[in-house]
């Protein structure tokens, strides 16, 4: 448990350092508003995204992750790792939480905004300590931004962190809580168990023509025929529209040279150190300590700073903020392991050292040549699919019916049933070649009722369903199922015998017989054995350990028995605790993980309600095709 808290708590630190980089740098992009309009593929309450905001959000998050992993992240790795859900599931939360915002009439003061610019690190003058609106603009070039779209994207931020903080204890959990949680963690409990079993109870009783009826009576339900259905399926797959597309050499040759420069060129990156002196000296006499072998953390260390803080790992020459330094860094005559001479920038004097040198890299047509027609192989397939689905609800909107939809688009359409909703035929074969989403849709309609186009779970196709017939739950006749009847009479039987010799030894316990006599006329003897809250074996079962740790002391508990039929009766012996695995040391960091878990919970809570209440529609036919377009 240890291990899974200390890691935990790795998430904790992250999540909040991401919470403050949204706040302070708002790198997520805000989606934009169409016309409101039903073809809108993501709406949420009053506010409709067109395919041409999520592209773009889609495309943004994919750029950063290829930012982050020196180019290797591709769109089909995106796709392949659910980065579309990822995204749409984002922008649907941030927009309920501001429209929230809207209606409970929050709002973000410029001077709010203000006061986060101007105490930012990053966008600080480094010689003045003092905000630099060029600092900023710099920074927001390389991300597409003006400062006005940044402040009103910071604007917002401001804006849903005035509900998550209202929502939000981010305090560590009462320690009374916490000392439970451990004391709960470290418990153990000694019992006594007996396991009851069918020999211990006695002679089993043949049952009488009587019995058999009147238990087919009283349990009429095991016994009635469940609900049948027939029905209408049209069901598209990739594979079944994919035959007969290939792409030209050609197509492949122009995409390559297209997308050249921005997916598969890869300019030289350097990692560099830098530290900017107020004044020539002062950097003059940093360079001479450097040749003197100096290292660059001592030149840190001295101005009070960190070598991490002063290291920028694997960076192209348009990522340094000072034209200057960047143009003597990259400079094609400077080495790995070079000291270049003091450098007159815009805020000062730079001192730089080359760490290291990744030469530039462009990968040929031949390298990526699978990926791309892989790529376009499956954009052509979607929308060769979306096109048939389209076909199919154009039709249907006029009055066709689904079959008559399905012919039209050329689409096999195909009938099941009649069948149960575990996908058993009356006579108890299973339905093959049915999917199982497509079986839940067709018992979720009422007879006559068509659904609308759905995805399979598979997420490689949609279907659509048509409910043509549903017979109702029939009671067998008697005769027809006498033997299951009789087989089932006998096992109640049995158990009512196990359970009565339960009750027999438990009576006898409590009205004063130890344990160990009240089993020894069965010629048994109660076993032991020390359980903790994650004991589970082949006696003990799931459910009788949660009975032991919720009775108490010398108390008597029963329930079935992990396998078979057989009862056990468990007795609390003894009630002790382990040495606990979060030592003293570490406790606050334990509150602190309880707390940031009651926080989450309680956030997801108030933001599925928020999701609920305004409403989440997806378009995922629009999405799908939308992120398989183009490269």
């Amino acid at each position: 448990m240890l291990n899974q808290v200390r890691s935990a708590l790795k998430g904790v630190v992250a999540w909040f350092f991401v919470v403050l980089l949204v706040l302070a740098f708002a790198l997520w992009g805000v989606p934009q508003l169409t016309d409101f309009t039903r073809q809108a593929p993501l709406r949420v309450g009053d506010e409709s995204y067109s395919l041409q905001a999520l592209q773009t959000e889609f495309n943004n998050q994919v750029q950063s992750r290829r930012n982050e992993t020196n180019g290797e992240f591709t769109r089909a790795d995106a796709i392949a790792e659910g980065l579309p859900d990822f995204v749409i599931s984002t922008m649907a939360t941030r927009s309920v939480l501001e429209q929230e915002a809207a209606r409970m009439g929050l709002v973000a003061p410029r001077e709010s905004v203000r006061d986060i610019l101007q105490k930012d690190e990053r966008f600080q003058n480094p010689s003045t300590g003092k905000f630099d609106r060029f600092v900023l603009q710099s920074i927001l070039q390389n991300y597409n931004l003006t400062v006005k779209q940044f402040e009103s994207r910071i604007r917002q931020d401001l804006l849903r962190g005035q509900i998550i903080d209202a929502a939000s204890a981010r305090a560590p959990a009462p320690q009374i809580l916490a000392n439970a949680l451990m004391l709960r963690q470290s418990e153990r409990r000694r019992v006594g168990y007996l396991i009851v079993s069918n020999e211990m109870a006695g002679e089993a009783v043949a049952p009488t023509p009587e019995d058999l009826q009147s238990y087919y009576e009283e349990n009429a339900a095991m016994f009635t025929a469940p609900e049948y259905r027939s029905f209408t399926a049209v069901i598209l797959r990739e594979a079944d529209v994919k035959e007969g597309l290939e792409v030209s050499e050609e197509k492949l040759k122009e995409v390559y040279d297209g997308n050249l420069k921005r997916l598969y060129a890869f300019p030289e990156r350097r990692t560099i150190y830098q530290i900017t002196f107020e004044t020539e000296a002062g950097a003059q006499a940093a360079a001479a300590g450097l040749r003197q072998n100096k290292t660059f953390e001592d030149i840190a260390l001295e101005q009070g700073l960190s070598l991490e803080t002063q290291t920028f790992s694997e960076i192209q020459k348009s990522d340094v903020l000072d034209p200057v330094v960047g143009e003597a860094a990259f400079d094609p005559s400077v080495e790995s392991g070079a000291i270049i001479d003091p450098i007159k920038g815009l805020f000062g004097w730079t001192v730089v050292q080359i760490a290291s040198i990744t030469p530039p890299e462009t990968k040929s047509f031949e390298d990526v040549r699978e990926e791309i027609e892989s790529q376009l192989l499956a954009q052509d397939t979607r929308r060769r699919l979306y096109e048939s689905v389209d076909v199919i609800e154009n039709e249907r909107d006029s009055g066709a019916s689904l079959a008559s939809a399905a012919q039209q688009a050329e689409i096999d359409v195909l009938t099941f049933g009649p069948v149960d909703s575990f996908s058993f035929s009356p006579e108890g074969a299973i339905l093959d070649g049915l999917p199982g989403e497509v079986l839940t849709e067709a018992f979720r309609l009422d007879e006559g009722e068509e659904s609308e186009n759905l995805d399979l779970d598979t997420r490689d196709g949609y279907f659509f369903v048509s409910v043509d017939l549903i017979t109702p739950p029939t009671l067998k006749p008697f005769e027809d199922v006498r033997d299951d009847v009789q087989n089932a009479w006998v096992a109640q039987e049995r158990r009512n015998r196990i359970s009565a010799t339960v009750r027999s030894i438990r009576d006898a316990v409590e009205a004063g017989t130890s344990f160990s006599d009240a089993a020894a006329p069965y010629e048994r003897a109660p076993l032991e054995v020390l359980l903790d809250r994650r004991s589970e074996n082949e006696a003990i079962s799931a459910n009788l350990r949660d009975q032991v740790f919720s009775t108490e002391l010398n108390k008597l508990v029963s329930g079935p028995a992990a396998l078979g039929e057989s009862q056990i009766i468990a007795e609390v012996r003894e009630i002790g605790f382990a040495r606990n695995e979060i030592g003293p040391g570490e406790i606050d960091l334990f509150r602190q993980f309880v707390g940031y878990q009651l926080d989450q919970e309680l956030l997801e809570a108030y933001v599925s309600t928020l999701r609920d209440d305004y409403g989440v529609h997806i378009d995922q036919a629009q999405l799908d095709l939308v992120f398989s377009e183009g490269l």
